[in-house]
């Protein structure tokens, strides 16, 4: 099926997925049929806040019970220069009700234990007015922060070396107003009267000012969801076997057992020192005659988001983006998102449908990056043509394919396209011919797995294409190019740390750079430094979305022959069931610590980081995306390989524009129970005698920065290094579902944005390009404007880049957030988005010039492409060839077209150039500016 017919248009939830045939009234942006809602609602104080994120920002959305709740888009919060297909994050409310805490970050963050543990920001966002006050220290993604309490304090955690660092946040204040360092981990940390709650191992503890900590209960397994009550307690959970206890502790160290329940099937939320128990058999788990007065069970799924005094309940929300690959949509619009809600103590329902404003307020660069990170690369001598002030790539990067360069576009492909070159590439067969030239590169003629053969694997057998389709779904939401590209479109590579800024738009730091290349994101091999593969391969994996397939599943395969000659074999070693791959996906991501070969008592194997058993991740999680695609908002509360296996069972979404269904993005695999039966428990990797792991004695380690947990060593290397079986595969794992066989052909994609091919201006038009015309338009092996392209560029387009100087070296935070993509006039151009002048390392400034001069009057015009243009101060500064400079300012926004526009007509008296900088007035950093092709045409009788 063409992609025409199923485009990659992420679902709603099923609040706003309605049946065009359905009678019900489409859902709307808040309750219609207010006799829904309790006696009062319109002079209740009830508040619900969410979130959602897609490519535009986390989004924290807001409801009042007044305004039948009705929704609106307190804040958007992205960072500049991030480049990014989804936002993620969490949010938690103070007492009043009045400000929201959110932690939030780009979604690859969950794939690298760094940017898990120390690279999210933080804001405090005043629900009233909109107010975004961004916090000056990098936070912890983990699913416990932050924490808010039952006053106007919240608190967040970070791993500081050895340490805990705590941060104390005054939302009246919007500031920080204590940090401090407490020995070991602790996790699930809130305000707790004058005092810090924490879990610490076995125990719930509080920290004093001075970060001295005492015991306040003893439990059987590590606590996790504290939340603070009315009355000087504390509800929180803790798991005891498959069961979980729900339990209070008051500030005197009382502990007091209220009920338990199935593990996952219980919650404790709060808020303003209400503790509301969820589930929908909490009101006979608990003990309500021992209930304090601010307690109170609701049934509904323990899962749900609750309102601040208990009177909505949100079931659902997502916009389909989180599980579709959050592709970008023009003017950077925000996706809609629908949620689903119950009234608790009631059979109603409601449904709602909201559309964020992605121009919201929270776009601003967080003052946790102000300061940077400096780059401690070397400055180097460079000739004109390379000179990183001017040339658009970047000769003094680290990694080994350069952005921005015309010639080495990345095609982005469809999801038939990616599984399509998966499902061959395992079976080694994806050997078809890419013709010399492709894409428009200078690459000769190769085939993906002749350049990246696949390796046999240890034992026999091969990888089941499920697993690697979800390894591509983790990596990258199987995007090759950037969001901005559409499917069939072309721009630069999806990248990770290319420019080694943490996130910053200020800062280049090489010394740091993650040179992760296309949908499997390789990394081996792609430093600028780095032999292991040769220039040709470097390139292919970086235009080619099958190469890079083809080269990511030889990576894998490596994995499981690394895992395979020590022995680490899953459920017995056959590789065609799926969940025998999961400590090669622990590999994959995180790597092995090989044994030492001077130690032999020394720890090796698979590192804490991804062992389901670390506190870092819920105790009562079920399986990735098993209870729906609202788990893809928050993919920072399961681990690497839980996460690959839900996409392997659940797959990515993708809705029919003709049907509005959605439907799966490719094939998931097979299980004869449902893939939730063979799952490991959380404690499979967790042995006393196997890792020094003790799922029974939760530790808290003095002077650590992990998460209180199993792990009894000070140094947390409980390292995995055994065999492990935990089911019969023949009857509970999966196995795979091939959608393409050997030979079928590669699916075909229409772009969504032709190039406009074809000059409608006079034929005496003396046009520029933004690219030369040495520059090849090629989609694929196909021209699309074979026989159509009726002008030559008779010019230039040159850059002009900012700088700013780091340690000493002068580097180009500007080329950040400059794209190229594949579309426009005659296939290329180029954007950034518009900055205040006063940010002078990020304005980018281009001028065209033709190769001749131009004497008498001629009418200046612009092409315009009909995406990723929509400034409104669009500044161009005309040089009329005999230093003469006028002005004109223009909107681009051409309403989706490719559009010529005039500058208007002038008398030229030499050669002439145009300049036009991103640097504008009103520049926020949301607008696009784009650089496509100019033409001068002389005008009749003048």
């Amino acid at each position: 099926m063409s992609v025409a017919a199923l485009a990659l248009v992420a679902p709603l939830a099923s609040a706003a997925l309605t049946d065009p045939s359905d009678p019900a009234p489409a859902p709307t942006d808040r309750v219609t049929d207010t006799s829904q809602l309790p006696s009062g609602w319109q002079k209740s104080g009830d508040r619900i806040v969410t979130y959602d994120g897609d490519a535009t920002g986390l989004h924290v959305l807001v409801a009042d019970a007044a305004d039948a709740y009705r929704w609106h888009t307190a804040a958007t919060l992205s960072e500049p220069g991030v480049d990014t297909d989804q936002w993620i994050g969490q949010t938690c409310v103070t007492g009043s009700g009045d400000r929201a805490v959110v932690v939030y970050a780009p979604r690859q963050a969950v794939n690298d234990q760094q940017g898990f543990q120390q690279g999210a920001f933080a804001a405090v966002v005043d629900l009233a007015d909109g107010r975004v006050t961004k916090l000056p220290e990098l936070v912890s993604l983990a699913y416990f922060n932050p924490g808010c309490g039952d006053g106007e304090q919240a608190v967040l955690t970070r791993p500081q070396g050895d340490d805990t660092e705590l941060l104390t946040v005054d939302t009246a204040r919007a500031k920080l107003v204590r940090q401090q360092t407490v020995a070991g981990q602790l996790t699930s940390a809130v305000p707790f009267g004058n005092e810090i709650a924490a879990a610490q191992g076995d125990a719930v503890v509080s920290v004093d000012a001075k970060g001295d900590t005492s015991t306040l209960a003893r439990t059987g397994g590590t606590p996790f969801r504290l939340v603070p009550d009315a009355h000087h307690g504390l509800a929180y959970q803790v798991p005891d076997g498959k069961q979980v206890q729900v339990r209070r502790v008051t500030s005197a160290g009382s502990d007091q057992l209220l009920g338990s329940g199935a593990l996952g099937s219980l919650a404790v939320h709060g808020n303003g020192g209400r503790v509301f128990v969820t589930g929908q058999d909490a009101e006979e788990a608990v003990k309500h005659s021992a209930l304090p007065r601010s307690w109170r069970t609701l049934d509904v799924p323990a899962s749900a988001e609750v309102s601040t005094t208990g009177s909505l309940a949100l079931t659902s929300v997502g916009n389909g983006t989180e599980a579709a690959g959050g592709r970008k949509t023009a003017a950077d619009l925000a996706q809609p998102v629908g949620i689903d809600a119950v009234l608790p103590g009631s059979d109603s329902s409601v449904g709602f449908k909201v559309v964020p404003k992605a121009a919201a307020r929270g776009a601003e660069q967080s003052p946790a990056l102000s300061d940077g990170v400096h780059t401690d690369s070397v400055h180097m001598k460079t000739t004109a043509d390379d000179d990183p002030a001017t040339s658009t790539t970047d000769p003094d990067r680290a990694c080994a394919v350069t952005r921005n360069d015309p010639k080495l576009q990345s095609l982005q492909p469809s999801t038939a396209q990616a599984e399509w070159a998966t499902d061959l590439a395992v079976q080694g067969k994806l050997d078809v011919r890419r013709r010399s030239g492709w894409n428009g590169s200078e690459l000769p003629s190769y085939t993906p797995q002749g350049l990246f053969p696949s390796t046999p694997l240890k034992g026999g057998g091969r990888v089941p294409a499920q697993v690697m389709l979800g390894v591509l779904s983790q990596e990258s939401n199987l995007l090759q190019a950037s969001s901005r590209a559409a499917a069939g479109e072309s721009s630069n590579f999806i990248q990770g740390g290319y420019y080694g800024n943490a996130g910053s738009v200020h800062t280049v730091n090489w010394a740091a750079a993650d040179c992760g290349y296309g949908i499997a994101q390789v990394t081996s091999g792609m430093a600028k430094a780095d032999t292991t593969y040769t220039a040709e391969q470097q390139q292919a994996l970086t235009v080619d979305y099958a190469a890079n397939i083809a080269a990511g599943l030889q990576i894998l395969q490596d994995k499981w022959n690394q895992l395979y000659d020590r022995g680490l074999l899953v459920n017995g070693g056959d590789p065609k069931y799926l969940e025998n791959w999961w400590l090669a996906l622990w590999a994959y991501n995180s790597g092995l610590n090989l044994p030492s070969s001077t130690d032999a008592s020394a720890p090796w194997g698979l590192g804490w980081f991804n062992n389901p058993a670390n506190g870092l991740y819920p105790a009562d999680r079920t399986m990735f995306l098993s209870s729906g695609y609202d788990d893809a908002r928050t993919p920072n509360l399961w681990t690497y390989p839980e996460r690959v296996l839900g996409w392997a069972a659940y797959s990515q979404q993708k809705t029919d524009p003709a049907t509005g269904a959605a439907v799966r993005a490719f094939t998931v695999g097979e299980w004869p129970s449902g893939a939730p039966a063979a799952e490991p428990a959380h404690d499979t990797f967790c042995k006393p005698t196997a890792n020094d792991c003790d799922i029974t004695k939760p530790r808290k380690v003095a002077g650590s920065s992990q998460p209180e947990g199993p792990c009894q060593r000070d140094d947390f290397k409980c390292w995995w290094h055994q065999p492990v079986s935990w089911t019969d595969c023949t009857a509970t794992c999966g196995t795979e579902v091939l959608k393409y066989a050997a030979g079928d052909p590669e699916p075909k994609v229409a772009a969504p944005h032709p190039a406009a091919c074809t000059s409608t201006l006079p034929a005496n038009a003396l046009i520029v390009d933004d690219v030369p015309n040495t520059v090849k338009f090629r989609v694929g092996s196909t021209n699309p404007c074979a026989g159509k392209r009726n002008w030559t560029s008779r010019g230039t387009l040159t850059f002009t880049f900012g700088s700013a100087q780091q340690n000493g070296a002068t580097v180009y935070p500007s080329k950040i957030d400059f794209h190229q993509l594949g579309a426009g006039f005659g296939g290329h151009f180029w954007l950034t988005h518009t900055r205040v002048p006063s940010y002078t390392d990020s304005v980018v400034t281009g001028t065209w010039t033709p190769d001749r001069k131009v004497v008498g009057s001629a009418e200046v015009m612009v092409h315009l492409p009909d995406h990723e243009a929509n400034t409104p101060s669009a500044t161009y500064r005309i040089d009329l060839g005999d230093g003469t400079v006028v002005e004109k300012t223009i909107s681009q926004d051409t309403g989706g077209k490719n559009a010529w526009v005039s500058l208007g007509s002038y008398d030229f008296a030499g050669t002439p150039s145009v300049s036009l900088s991103s640097a504008t007035a009103d520049g926020t950093g949301d607008a696009s500016i784009a650089w496509d092709a100019l033409a001068f045409v002389p005008v009749r009788g003048k």
